[in-house]
């Protein structure tokens, strides 16, 4: 395991000029065509091990958590194991690590890097939600009456990043610390398929920003990520990140497997 206290990433931006960032996607988990070019900037990525029990999901807006699961390194998000097994792993170290009344899984992504046939690991500083996209997800699930009800109390939203195979040395996740990022560097970018239309957050570069990633993340740990929360009472609520290439990692480094989970988590007080 890397005991190096930092890496040297290149890391995909939207540059400051660009009013409104646009993906356009001609098909589900193919390259994406943008209409700017990426501000790629040489990013110092803190080795996270050094200090892992540091960081704090409601502070940092990430938390390394060991966790091990039953779920093989299954290649289909649809694979029967996903929702027999995993699936309940999920909701009970969720309810565990957070605190939530309920939690809500609602999507799994497989990625491997390199399969012509699945999604690929994303290379753009991104959060997967935005203060409008979060809520209207929620009514897409659960309907206008129920979403608004959930917004009675506290509504949060966190993926779950693991490995299925391991450990990563290809294409690890570099994660921005939540406080390093100020609102105006938090960009709306529309995403575009052929059949509907979404809205996250791309990330302008600023200097103040923080970076960390945990090397060689093997099959028994998750990382959690903060997409959005409804709180506004100073905790993280947005927590940016992206695949990279490690200059590190060894030419015959195995190709990065993982399955990414979302989630909404409710809070009744």
């Amino acid at each position: 395991m890397s005991t190096y206290p930092f890496t040297v990433a290149d890391v995909n931006f939207v540059p400051e000029g660009v009013r409104q960032p646009e993906s356009r996607y001609l098909e589900d988990g193919g390259e994406a065509v943008k209409n700017y070019e990426p501000e790629v900037r040489d990013i110092r990525v803190a080795n996270g091990r050094l200090q892992q029990d540091l960081f704090d999901l409601e502070t940092h807006g990430f938390q390394l958590v060991t966790e091990p699961t039953a779920l093989g390194p299954v290649v289909d998000a649809d694979h029967p194991d996903v929702a027999k097994i995993y699936e309940p792993e999920i909701e009970r170290l969720l309810k565990e690590a957070t605190g939530a009344d309920e939690v809500l899984i609602f999507d799994h992504t497989i990625r491997i890097a390199g399969n012509e046939n699945g999604r690929q690991p994303v290379f753009q500083a991104h959060n997967d939600y935005t203060e409008e996209s979060a809520p209207k997800r929620v009514a897409q699930l659960l309907g206008d009456t129920e979403s608004f009800r959930r917004f009675e109390g506290r509504v949060a939203q966190v993926n779950v990043w693991r490995p299925l195979k391991g450990p990563v040395q290809a294409l690890p996740l570099a994660v921005a610390d939540a406080r390093s990022v100020a609102p105006h560097e938090l960009r709306k970018s529309a995403l575009i398929y052929p059949d509907r239309a979404g809205e996250t957050y791309h990330l302008t570069y600023s200097s103040r920003q923080r970076w960390t990633y945990f090397p060689d993340m093997t099959t028994d740990e998750v990382l959690l990520l903060k997409g959005y929360d409804s709180a506004l009472d100073g905790r993280s609520r947005y927590t940016p990140h992206t695949a990279f290439v490690d200059p590190a990692s060894p030419e015959d480094t195995p190709a990065r497997h993982s399955i990414e989970t979302r989630t909404f988590l409710f809070f009744n007080s």
